[in-house]
């Protein structure tokens, strides 16, 4: 019968590590310390992207999310297996879940084979989309901006369930001035005049990232999944919706991060 530890360890880019013969990763969480993309590779097999701005080390009071949890997409290190970090120079990840200790003449179990099997087809990872200035910008009222697109190909499918992040690059951005717009093959998945309100999610309440002096619950499509299909096209966009001009800042830009489930059939 299998045992089981806690796992909970740093892995840092330019090193390759190996299970032994009696033992098995189960990770469930997944954390790293670059903006940049960062993930693990296993048995030369790469898994999601991750970001610190959607799954950091640990929280802080400027990063209140920590690591992201996998669910059910969770990654195996089978035993005599290789892994390392393909990320920045000298980059982190941390990883937490279980140890698998396994008997004398024990296989892993086959929940767990499963998912090794699947893993690099079928996994979280994180996408950013971005508009950016040489100068500050005039966004005119109900002037919409499109930030991310995205296009599968047809054996892919691409679901949004999880955390959205948005920066639109207004300083001092308040509750009711902007918003996101999201659109499927054209159809805009909201109200089509302003008539019953102010068109769009409202964009202030999707922190980047979540931070103790402002804005500390993350924006999620947990209870609204949208699903992209093979050859079909997504588009997220910011509409101006404050009644007026705003200031985009050069030095800071608009940007959508997303954690989004990632699935390639063969």
């Amino acid at each position: 019968m299998v045992d089981y530890y806690k796992l909970d360890k740093i892995f840092v880019q330019g090193t390759t590590y190996e299970l032994p013969a009696d033992r098995f990763y189960i990770i469930k969480k997944i954390g790293c310390d670059q903006a940049t993309a960062t993930k693990l590779v296993i048995d030369g097999v790469e898994t999601g992207p991750i970001s610190n701005l959607v799954a950091p080390l640990y929280a802080t009071s400027t990063k209140l999310l920590g690591p992201l949890d996998l669910g059910n997409l969770f990654y195996v290190v089978p035993p005599n297996k290789q892994f390392y970090v393909d990320g920045a120079s000298g980059a982190k990840v941390r990883c937490i879940g279980q140890i698998g200790v396994l008997a004398p003449g024990e296989a892993m179990p086959t929940q767990y084979a499963s998912r090794f099997a699947e893993q690099g087809s079928h996994y979280l990872e994180w996408v950013q989309g971005s508009k950016l200035y040489d100068a500050d910008y005039t966004w005119s009222d109900g002037e919409e901006i499109e930030i991310y697109s995205l296009t599968p190909s047809t054996i892919e499918e691409y679901i949004l369930n999880n955390i959205c992040q948005v920066e639109t690059g207004v300083s001092g951005l308040a509750a009711g001035q902007a918003a996101l717009r999201v659109y499927l093959d054209g159809k805009v998945f909201d109200i089509l005049t302003s008539d019953p309100g102010k068109k769009g999610l409202d964009a202030f309440f999707m922190p980047r990232p979540p931070k103790y002096d402002g804005v500390r619950v993350p924006f999620s499509f947990a209870d609204w999944p949208i699903k992209v299909a093979g050859d079909h096209t997504l588009e997220l966009k910011l509409i101006n919706v404050s009644g007026g001009n705003l200031t985009v800042a050069a030095a800071t830009d608009q940007y959508i991060d997303l954690v989004v489930e990632y699935h390639k059939r063969s």
